[in-house]
């Protein structure tokens, strides 16, 4: 069951391989990126890096940018919630604050972040590359903990810890690392 001191917790079978590489070639193909998505506000955006990634909002605030991606995801939160409540005990919020997906490459730079204030709030994040080597890089971090990027990988977390994707370390790499980020929080709160 539940451990209360546990920070994170690992569900590496949501996605069957075959669907992780149909989602990820549906989402290459979308037109719906924007190439502005930052991890955090910055003062200054002018850094002399390349601090900004390509980013894709699905959903915010229950206002729907993007219906079948948003129908998608929604249904796969089932699947999530039905894993983590079976293997870890934990109920997750009902409520989607947010879908958003990045994608990074060796360019892109960003920073350790709070997703939400709100002790309430959890964090799904998906990594939704069909194939990756973990000589690439791009690991992720929650707080002082590292995690492998692994493909058709989801982390859960609480989304006021910080947090923070590691950097790509292969400069040659010719396809993103495309990640997903919902945000539950219960209605009420």
């Amino acid at each position: 069951m539940m451990n209360v001191n546990q920070q994170y917790y690992i569900l590496d079978n949501v996605l069957s391989m075959e669907e992780c590489l149909s989602l990820y070639h549906s989402l290459q193909e979308t037109s719906a990126w924007s190439l502005s998505r930052l991890s955090k506000k910055l003062a200054n955006r002018n850094l002399g890096q390349f601090s900004s990634f390509p980013g894709f909002n699905v959903e915010t605030n229950g206002e729907i940018h993007n219906e079948y991606f948003s129908g998608y995801f929604r249904s796969m939160m089932f699947r999530v919630k039905s894993i983590i409540k079976k293997e870890h005990g934990i109920r997750l919020p009902a409520t989607i604050k947010r879908i958003h997906l990045g994608a990074k490459n060796s360019q892109s730079k960003t920073e350790f972040h709070v997703d939400s204030e709100n002790e309430n709030a959890w964090t799904v994040l998906g990594f939704l590359n069909p194939v990756w080597d973990s000589k690439n890089g791009g690991e992720f971090f929650v707080e002082n903990n590292k995690i492998e990027y692994k493909s058709a990988r989801f982390v859960i977390f609480k989304s006021n810890l910080k947090h923070n994707g590691g950097f790509i370390t292969n400069e040659q790499l010719s396809n993103w690392r495309i990640s997903l980020n919902i945000i539950l929080l219960d209605e009420d709160e």
